[in-house]
Parts: C-alpha cells; structure tokens; sequence
C-alpha cells in the first residue's frame, strides 16, 4: 500500500484519523497498533534520509591514512562503511533535499534537512506516544521474567543500541525501531525517543562514543589483570 508522504508534524496531526481508517480499510484484521508500526518504519527511513550531517571519512592511502571531510546522510554513511542494510532512502525526499548549487554542503540543501528530520523527529515521538497509550503489540514478545536492570543513562544506552546496529550484530531483518523495542523491553529500560537520543549522539563533537570508550577500557583491564569477577 503506498503511503503518502507528509513532511510537516501539523498536517500529520490533523490528517492522522484518516490515515489510521484508509489503512484498516485495506484488511479487516489492521487495527490501530498496525497502522502506528508501519507508520513508524516509514518515518524512521524518511528521517534517516534526510538526516545529513558532516562526517569525517577515512581515505585509504598507500603510505598513511587521510581523512576527508562530506555530507552524507545515514543511508551513505552505511554504504561506504559496507554495512549492509536490506532498506532504502526514501528517493521522494532524497529530491526535495538535494540541491547541486549547495556545493559547499555536498549538493544537500541543509536548511530543508534541518526542517525535515525536526518535522519527522516530532511525528516518530507522536506515533510512539499513540503506541505507548495502547499498550499491547499485535506481535506479541516473549515475556521476560527476570529482566536486566539498566543502569546507565538512555542517551548511552542508545549509543550502546546504535553501535549494535550499525555494526552488524543484530537481526538485519529488523528496523531500528523494532530493535529497541525489543532492548528495551529486555534491559527493562522506560519507553523514549530513540530518534532525539540518536540526534544527540550524531551532533557530538568532542567524543563521540563515551560509552564505547568505557566498555572498552573495562574490558581491557579485565584482561590484563586476569582478573575474575563473577
């Protein structure tokens, strides 16, 4: 079923109860929670495409390593990293935000970016509020009885979700959304907006992966002290 691309969080507001009785008009047994799942994946690739950002690239050189420094948005990143993904840009809004006079951005039109993934970071928290206030999942997960405790913050654990994702170690058959679903879920972490806390992490300057830098250094002392801890 084609979807129609709205690219403003008022209009998607105002024409949501249409859209939710169109969709469980195609199939008697859609419903709400339904409706809500295929809209967030929809707006999660509509962000991730019009999320560009300045990324600083390693260029491969025969003698030392460069870097270079472009514009690219997440689907880009993914494909020169060689991650594979089984998802594509949305090409609607790839046009509205290219513009090959914004030489200096890399053809990217970095105002409209900045309105689109604000306008789309507002519906993906609207529809994961609908989802939330439902309560029930039309695919139900497994119950957990005794779950994990997280104890850090959500801004890192979803830098520790993210770094799982992009590289590899996870269901590539699952969309992000679905994926910290289930983390959460698992961790026993309180519902919230992964899209704000990735936005958070995309904007980093200093360092970018503080949570990766700890575990990394926790593990190393571990193995060079050989000490066992239970």
């Amino acid at each position: 079923m084609d979807k129609e691309l709205i690219t403003t969080f008022k209009k998607y507001k105002e024409s949501y109860d249409n859209g939710l009785e169109n969709h469980n008009a195609v199939y008697e047994d859609y419903d709400e929670l339904h409706f809500i799942n295929s809209e967030l994946e929809f707006y999660q690739i509509c962000y991730e495409t019009a999320n560009v950002t300045e990324q600083r690239l390693i260029v491969n050189n025969k003698d030392y390593t460069e870097y270079e420094y472009r514009y690219i948005n997440e689907f880009e990143y993914n494909d020169i990293n060689q991650i594979d993904s089984n998802i594509n840009e949305n090409y609607d809004i790839k046009n509205l935000i290219k513009d090959d006079s914004k030489f200096l951005s890399d053809g990217y039109n970095l105002e409209i970016c900045n309105q689109l993934t604000t306008s789309f970071t507002k519906i993906i928290s609207f529809l994961e509020t609908k989802k939330s206030g439902i309560g029930t999942n039309s695919h139900p997960i497994m119950k957990v009885e005794n779950t994990l405790n997280w104890q850090g913050s959500e801004l890192e654990f979803a830098e520790l979700v993210k770094a799982l994702i992009m590289s590899k170690k996870l269901n590539p058959e699952f969309l992000q959304n679905k994926i910290f679903e289930r983390m959460k879920l698992f961790f026993n972490v309180k519902d919230f907006s992964e899209s704000d806390k990735l936005k958070e992490i995309r904007n980093r300057t200093n360092t970018p992966t503080p949570l990766i830098n700890v575990l990394e250094i926790s593990l190393t002392n571990w193995i060079e002290n050989k000490v066992s801890i239970k």
